[in-house]
Order: structure tokens, then sequence, then C-alpha cells
């Protein structure tokens, strides 16, 4: 499933840096922590509902890849 999402919708300051748990089809923020472990750990039964994204600082840019 290919979603486009506009992630400064649901992206905030307050996520800069951190790990955050989205929902499937990424129109909002689940979960965030700086481990994505201890994330993952705190989902427990959500995690196969759920894509992990590490986000970066605002003033950086970056792309995906479907390499």
């Amino acid at each position: 499933m290919k979603v486009n999402s506009d992630f400064t919708k649901i992206l905030t300051e307050e996520h800069q840096g951190k790990w955050v748990a989205l929902s499937k089809n990424h129109d909002r923020v689940i979960d965030y922590d700086d481990d994505l472990v201890i994330l993952i750990e705190r989902l427990g039964n959500q995690k196969d509902n759920v894509v992990y994204h590490k986000v970066l600082r605002f003033d950086m840019e970056y792309a995906f890849s479907d390499a």
C-alpha cells in the first residue's frame, strides 16, 4: 500500500528527533518516544497496526525510495 502523506499536518515540534508510531493510513500519531524499543514494547498488541517513523529535525530535508 502506497500512501502519500503530508506529515506536517500531524507532526509537531515535540516529535522532532523521536520515533513515532503512526496509524497505518498515516493520519495520526499514536505514540512517540526517544527509544524505538520502548515505543514498540509500550504499544504491545497494537504494534502490528502501526508504521514506525523516525522524525528528523524540521530544518532537514529527506526523501523516500522504493529501491
